[in-house]
């Protein structure tokens, strides 16, 4: 069995982020003009029926019925609009792989629209119905239960039924950075990469989950001390607006825009470690390399 540590590439985010502080704002400026203007599409091309549905408050309290009948009234434009964003998602996923993996490769900000774009794009549409179809069976499980035997007992079984979903998923987490580096589609060479590896596997994915629930505490209490300094939400949605609050709704603005980029380093770059480590390559990354020769 190759090297691997589930420490080493749980905290391959922290490295990226210390080492390329400036990637990871442009990344932040990229990722929030593309959810922008993928917001705008959605509005401009679902129409009425999701307009009244967001002004009500739908997107607050969503009701998965309610919401499916809206999406269903403009079924071909929501397709439409899923894959763009699939799109959009596979560019920064192989953004935070190409950094990764291949260091050298240039780009926009490491960013590029090709062929290893379009084949992570293909990847995860092949993944993402499975994801929703495994929500789903948890889900129906957990209410059929509970609705005979209580909730507790419908936690419970949820949480059975979710077991074999979970083998499932870490047996398959390495299919994206394997299509990145490899150039090719093979989800059955990703399962037999993870083959003897799910404890491993799934401790890296714990840790990076705990990394990035940190990363999100630790912005938030940024955040509300930033919205205390600047006076409140009240004083910070004004018209006119003080000095202090002007500044503190600028940086409470640039944590919203940064926050989303962190946390899809801190569970993406982990994975291409993985990758990276049972494969058996050379590390890429200067810093981790840098570190290991010393």
């Amino acid at each position: 069995m190759k090297g691997f540590s589930a420490s080493e590439a749980a905290l391959e985010g922290f490295r990226l982020t210390r080492e390329r502080p400036g990637t990871i704002l442009a990344w932040s400026i990229i990722n929030f003009v593309g959810v922008t203007t993928i917001g705008g599409l959605m509005l401009a091309s679902l129409g009425a029926p999701f307009v009244d549905y967001i002004k009500k408050g739908g997107l607050k309290t969503i009701h998965p019925e309610e919401l499916a009948g809206v999406l269903a009234a403009s079924w071909p434009a929501f397709l439409g609009i899923m894959a763009v964003v699939v799109l959009f998602l596979s560019i920064m996923t192989a953004g935070i792989c190409r950094i990764v993996l291949r260091p050298d490769e240039r780009g926009f900000a490491h960013l590029r629209l090709g062929a290893d774009e379009l084949r992570l794009s293909a990847v995860n549409l092949m993944l993402l119905p499975l994801g929703l179809v495994f929500l789903v069976v948890v889900d129906m499980v957990g209410n059929l239960v509970a609705a005979r035997s209580g909730a507790q007992a419908g936690v419970l079984a949820a949480a059975v039924a979710a077991v074999p979903m979970i083998w499932i998923g870490v047996r398959l987490c390495l299919a994206t950075p394997m299509t990145f580096a490899e150039h090719r589609i093979s989800l059955s060479d990703a399962w037999g990469l993870t083959r003897g590896r799910f404890w491993p596997l799934f401790g890296m994915i714990v840790l990076a989950v705990i990394f990035y629930i940190i990363i999100w505490a630790l912005i938030f209490i940024i955040y509300m001390a930033l919205t205390q300094l600047g006076g409140g939400p009240e004083a910070m949605t004004g018209r006119s607006l003080a000095p202090l609050a002007l500044v503190a709704l600028v940086l409470t603005l640039a944590l919203q825009m940064v926050l989303p980029v962190l946390q899809s380093v801190m569970i993406y770059a982990p994975f291409a470690v993985a990758y990276q480590q049972l494969h058996g390559d050379q590390p890429a990354n200067p810093l981790r390399a840098r570190m290991e020769r010393g």
